[in-house]
C-alpha cells in the first residue's frame, strides 16, 4: 500500500455527539487494492473514494467498527415486515454512476435529514460525489431501489475478498413509512451473501447517537474494542 500523504484534521465538534471533540486521521492511497482496505479496516478504518480515515480522537473511544457475520444473520419481526413490505420495488445492481436524478434524490435526503435530525446543510455537487464515491480503486457495486420506473433509493457499497462494506446509502423522505434504510441494509446483507462474503461492514456503530445506533439492530453483531479486538455485541466494550 503506497501512501502518498497523511495528514489530521484540526479539532473540530463532533456530529454524533455534539458535546465532544473530534478529530480524524486520513491517508491519501489512490491505488488502494481491495485486499488491502480490508487490513485497514480491521484496523478501524473506513473511507470515502481513495481517503481512508479513523479517529484520533483526544478524549473519546465512542466511535467502534460493526460487523455482521452474513452467515450468521437472522432479520428480526420488524426486518422480515419491512422485506414484506417493499417487495414492489425494483431491486437493480451495477458499478456505482452519477446522473441527475441521484444527485437529486442525495439532496432531497440531506434536506429532509438537516430539518429532522439538524444535519449541517449539504453542499455536494457532482464533483465531490464523483470523489466521494465514484474515484475507487476498491471493486464497488451500487444498490438502487425502483417505484414505478422512479429511483427512490441508492445504496454504496465496497467489496474486498472477505467483505461487503457499505458506503453510504440515501432514500427518498417522502416514503419514510417504507423504511427504505433498513431495507437498503437488508439488500446490502443478500448482496453479500449472494458474492460469498463472509462480513457486511457497516461503518462506526456509536452508543448515545440515533442516526447509528440503528446498526445494532441487525443481529448477531460484533464491535471492535480499543485493542482491535472484535467482541460480539451487547457485551461490553472496554474504556468507551
Amino acid at each position: 500500500m503506497r501512501i502518498l500523504r497523511q495528514f489530521q484534521t484540526p479539532p473540530h465538534p463532533c456530529p454524533y455527539l455534539p458535546d465532544r471533540e473530534a478529530r480524524l486521521e486520513y491517508l491519501y492511497t489512490p491505488r488502494l487494492t481491495g485486499a488491502e482496505y480490508e487490513r485497514l479496516m480491521d484496523r478501524g478504518y473506513r473511507k470515502f473514494g481513495p481517503l481512508p480515515f479513523h479517529p484520533v480522537c483526544p478524549h473519546c473511544t465512542a466511535c467502534r467498527p460493526i460487523r455482521i457475520p452474513l452467515d450468521a444473520f437472522r432479520p428480526d419481526r420488524s426486518q422480515r415486515r419491512n422485506w414484506k413490505r417493499n417487495q414492489d420495488l425494483e431491486v437493480r445492481c451495477a458499478e456505482p454512476s452519477l446522473d441527475e436524478d441521484r444527485l437529486a434524490l442525495y439532496h432531497r435526503y440531506h434536506a429532509a435529514q438537516t430539518e429532522r435530525k439538524d444535519w449541517p446543510p449539504s453542499s455536494t455537487d457532482g464533483s465531490d460525489y464523483t470523489f466521494s464515491f465514484l474515484s475507487n480503486s476498491v471493486p464497488a457495486q451500487e444498490i438502487t431501489l425502483w417505484l414505478e420506473g422512479r429511483l427512490v433509493a441508492v445504496v454504496l457499497t465496497e467489496l474486498t475478498p472477505r467483505v461487503i462494506s457499505g458506503v453510504y446509502h440515501y432514500h427518498e423522505p417522502e416514503l419514510a413509512e417504507r423504511g427504505l434504510g433498513v431495507y437498503g441494509m437488508l439488500q446490502t446483507l443478500e448482496l453479500g451473501r449472494r458474492l460469498d462474503k463472509k462480513w457486511a461492514y457497516f461503518g462506526y456503530y456509536v452508543a448515545g447517537c440515533p442516526s447509528l445506533e440503528y446498526k445494532a439492530r441487525f443481529r448477531p453483531c460484533e464491535l471492535m474494542d480499543e485493542q482491535g479486538i472484535w467482541r460480539p455485541f451487547p457485551d461490553p466494550v472496554p474504556n468507551q
